[in-house]
């Protein structure tokens, strides 16, 4: 079975590619299969060159408006499409894909494991991670944290939000909570404009480069919860799953890919959803998001800042779930599917 995905240490679909082709070439090989990366809403390959005589097809999606256009002729195109998420694979079968199922992208045990509370030192750090754009929220994190910062002169934050996509950091400009200018700036300047726009302290902010995934556990060392409060997932989020797998309890939304892995014992879930229309680059509905209330975001930091107790017993349950998840189990996951194909065919 051939896998046809991007390798990278730095972005998803580099570090869920590594992990599978190595997983996956561990499983004895079969003839005339091949994984693909299904890189866009139109369910179209990565790599088209790669086409094989089997064809698997991983899929991560947000925009369930815009991939509903498409869905009926991919599962024509397609063997078998498998779905980063629950949310996903239902949108999938809504649009007419029958051959279809879940994976959920795994963690790496030997970098992301339980690790104890940090030092005390006086200081509630905040963790928010991934790309810095409007699905992911990251103007609802400085909305709550704004004000969260300015009652509790002990609260800071760590961000990891280094997007290489302008087009993508630009959709913050849909925010109505946050002042956002898009400039051709880097991404770490625009960030930092905008947090200081937004009154957040620079002096209480720590903003992380872009790093190799198997460093960033030594950020997630040094934070006492992290915060996510994504509109939509496609697939189980890699970044949440990984600090909680370190032991550290999240705020997150409970809703698309969180739904598959936050619950009320290892997270303090968040429930509260304004549903919202995303658009495309041309202005147009693209999908249904659900939208986090900024109110119950503080609410829940309030929550975990005055029982740091229940914050710790969250994260311990975190990282005993999160052992669920491997790479390992989701390349034999895809490779028991490719089985089944090759000899359906014989």
């Amino acid at each position: 079975m051939k896998v046809s995905m991007p390798i990278g240490r730095a972005h998803g679909w580099g570090i869920a590619g590594s992990y599978l082709t190595n997983e996956i070439a561990k499983l004895p090989f079969i003839e005339g299969v091949t994984l693909h990366c299904i890189s866009g809403h139109d369910f179209r390959p990565m790599n088209p060159a790669d086409w094989n005589r089997i064809n698997i097809g991983y899929c991560f999606f947000e925009n369930d408006i815009e991939a509903l256009h498409h869905t009926r002729r991919a599962a024509g195109e397609w063997d078998f499409i498998v779905a980063g998420s629950s949310w996903c694979e239902y949108q999938l079968r809504i649009g007419g894909v029958k051959n279809t199922a879940t994976i959920l992208q795994g963690i790496d045990p030997a970098n992301f494991h339980y690790l104890p509370k940090r030092p005390e030192d006086g200081r509630f750090i905040v963790f928010s991670g991934g790309k810095f754009e409007y699905r992911k929220g990251q103007d609802l994190v400085i909305a709550a944290m704004r004000e969260f910062m300015q009652r509790h002169d002990d609260a800071y934050l760590a961000c990891s939000w280094i997007n290489q996509w302008p087009f993508s950091v630009a959709t913050m400009a849909q925010s109505h909570h946050i002042r956002f200018n898009m400039t051709n700036d880097e991404c770490i300047t625009i960030l930092q404009r905008t947090l200081e726009q937004n009154g957040i302290p620079a002096d209480r902010v720590f903003l992380a480069p872009l790093i190799d995934n198997t460093l960033i556990r030594q950020i997630y060392q040094q934070t006492d919860i992290g915060i996510f409060p994504n509109r939509c997932e496609g697939g189980n989020n890699m970044v949440m799953c990984e600090y909680m797998a370190c032991g550290r309890t999240v705020i997150a939304s409970d809703a698309t890919g969180h739904a598959d892995v936050i619950t009320p014992s290892n997270a303090f879930p968040l429930t509260k959803y304004t549903p919202i229309v995303a658009q495309d680059q041309a202005g147009q509905p693209a999908g249904i998001w659900q939208e986090p209330s900024v109110v119950e975001l503080l609410e829940k930091l309030e929550l975990a800042y005055q029982n740091r107790d229940l914050c710790l017993h969250k994260g311990k349950v975190a990282a005993e779930d999160m052992k669920n998840l491997s790479w390992e189990k989701a390349g034999r996951e895809f490779h028991s599917i490719g089985a089944r194909l090759a000899l359906t065919e014989l």
